[in-house]
Order: structure tokens, then sequence, then C-alpha cells
């Protein structure tokens, strides 16, 4: 398959660069410092700001997928401010993903952004959830409802808290409507997200579904 890839130099958009690569996909990374991506095979860098949607439009053209790892830099500012990041940017990437036709877009976002808040166990949904990254999250949650307008076949991923290590041997993936609440405050590898992102990116039996990701029996 043709991915192309949004944050290709954060922590998860790196490995699923990474993990598409490996998996024999050939990758184009969307990027706003080209040089920040080190050159393999099978990738293609393009240098570009997410907020030029015809920019984005011309690199997705011809492109079996498109996944999203972008998210708004976490600083003191944005946590007690907060930020319009995803707002401006989820709206234009599902326009050139529509423009450009292509036909499959899987989108990671957060758990804690949206209905899923309301599934996490009290402390973590009071002091984290509801407290330290309510706007961060609250800007996610909005933008999402442009999810609506994409005319690709789309599923969001919605992994707990994440941590720096090799992948995990086993996760649970299920579709929220089916999770009441998630005890505690399980944590997955980031590489652990990137395999599922690039897996599901070629999987169409979870199109238009709004998936958690954590750790096996993580769920009620």
């Amino acid at each position: 398959m043709k991915m192309v890839v949004l944050g290709a130099t954060g922590t998860t958009g790196g490995l699923v660069v990474d993990e598409a690569l490996a998996t024999g996909h050939d990758v184009t990374a969307f990027v706003r410092n080209a040089r920040a991506v080190t050159p393999r095979q099978r990738l293609t860098v393009v240098s570009g700001s997410i907020e030029d949607e015809a920019a984005m439009r011309e690199a997705f053209v011809g492109a079996d997928a498109v996944i999203s790892c972008l998210g708004a830099r976490v600083t003191v500012g944005t946590l007690l401010r907060g930020t319009d990041f995803q707002r401006r940017m989820l709206p234009k990437v599902i326009s050139a993903i529509n423009q450009a036709g292509v036909k499959r877009f899987v989108l990671m976002s957060s758990f804690g952004v949206g209905e899923t808040a309301a599934k996490a166990s009290l402390l973590p949904r009071i002091l984290f959830y509801y407290f330290i990254a309510k706007r961060l999250f609250d800007d996610k949650s909005i933008a999402e409802q442009a999810l609506s307008r994409c005319e690709a076949n789309w599923t969001a991923v919605y992994p707990v808290s994440l941590r720096k290590g090799p992948p995990d041997p086993a996760w649970d993936l299920v579709a929220l409507n089916k999770v009441r609440n998630v005890p505690g405050l399980p944590k997955l590898a980031f590489a652990t997200v990137a395999k599922v992102l690039v897996a599901l990116a070629s999987d169409q039996t979870q199109a238009g579904q709004k998936l958690l990701q954590t750790v096996p029996g993580g769920w009620r």
C-alpha cells in the first residue's frame, strides 16, 4: 500500500513510519521539516504545512491511506489556556483527503477525549481528563466532529496512556460502544499503537468505528 503519515516527526508518528516500511508499504511523510526525517528506501519525504490544504491534497493524491498522528504541543501554556490546533488542522486534513480521493483514513486520538472520558476510572477522570488535560482534549473532541464529513473509510483509535519501550506482546482493540469503563490507569507502548495504526490502514472491517486500545482485559 501507499500510505501518507502525518506527524511523522513525533514519537508515535515516527514509529508508524518505521512499522509501515518494515511491513512492506511505501510511505510518504508529510512534515514541516524534511531534514528531521531519516531518508530510507520506499520513503518519500514531502515538506509542507498542515495549514496548506492544497499542499496536503497534492501529497495525498495516489495514496491508499492517510494515517494522522498529529497532536498539539503539550506546554504549560496549552494546558492552562488551551489550543485550537486540532480544530484548525483536522477539517483541513479531511478536506484534502476528500479532494484527493483517498479511500482510507486512520486517526490517532486519545483515551479521555469526548465520550471516552466518562469511561475512565474516577481518579484519572477527575485529575487528568477533567482537569490537567481538559482543554487539550476538548480541542480534539470538537475537531473530531469533522469525521462525519470524511468521504474515506475512517477509523479513530483511542489508546490509553503511553510509554516508551518495545511493543507489547498483546493488547485489546475494542469498539467504544462495547466499553462500559476502563479501570485503573493502563499503559501501552507507543510502538504498540504504531503497529495497530498501520494494520488498520489496510483493514476495512473497522471502517466508521471508534476503537479503544488498551492492555489485555483492561476494559469492562
